[in-house]
């Protein structure tokens, strides 16, 4: 099976990746009914990483850009909510956040919802992630900028009014081209991705502490 349709048996199969100590699959369920599946990222790109599988046949192949419709999205707001709050305690139990955030507007400004303008699996899934960056699995300036720039849709802004017509050319322009850009300050790491990743984990440190 194609790396790009991983994430077809956590739709079919919930059941079969739910926590457990036989379970190491890449991802873990953990919440799924007949609607959704929600799994853990299983490379997370931030502290907290999930992603919403909507479980329909006639949605999943779809470009998200434009099938995340106002009505669509009405349907799976709640799963989203499900989602946010499951990310939101699950930091809050590990870190605490050092100028006292409550856990509301932690969720507000710390959590980011949304797709990729040109997804990299085969099912629709809708990325929930904390806003820290702060992973072993970043490792590159094309898993940073595809958080951090126009190249992620905020769940706010979708849909569009259309998918991407050039592909390549939306990856050049915000994976490769752009530089990196300090989520916490704004500050320049043109390709330097080493740097920025230091940069982060001290921001990091700055921001939360453990528990």
């Amino acid at each position: 099976m194609s790396w790009k349709a991983a994430l077809q048996p956590y739709i079919d199969h919930p059941e079969r990746f739910l926590p457990s100590p036989k379970n190491n699959a890449q991802s873990v369920v953990v919440y799924f009914n007949n609607e959704v599946v929600i799994v853990t990222d299983g490379f997370p790109k931030a502290t907290e990483h999930l992603l919403v599988l909507p479980r329909s046949s006639a949605l999943t192949h779809l470009h998200p850009t434009t099938a995340l419709t106002e009505q669509v999205k009405k349907r799976y707001q709640q799963y989203i909510d499900i989602a946010v709050e499951h990310v939101t305690k699950k930091f809050m139990k590990k870190y605490k956040v050092r100028d006292e955030s409550s856990p509301d507007h932690f969720a507000k400004t710390f959590v980011q919802v949304g797709i990729h303008t040109v997804p990299s699996m085969n099912n629709l899934h809708i990325h929930v992630i904390t806003k820290d960056f702060n992973s072993p699995r970043l490792k590159n300036k094309k898993h940073y900028n595809s958080f951090n720039t126009d190249f992620f849709v905020p769940w706010d802004r979708l849909p569009l009014e259309h998918a991407p017509i050039d592909s390549k050319s939306i990856e050049k322009k915000y994976l490769k081209d752009s530089d990196l850009i300090c989520c916490y300050c704004d500050r320049n790491f043109t390709n330097k991705c080493a740097n920025l990743k230091r940069h982060l984990a001290e921001e990091f440190a700055l921001h939360f502490t453990a528990v």
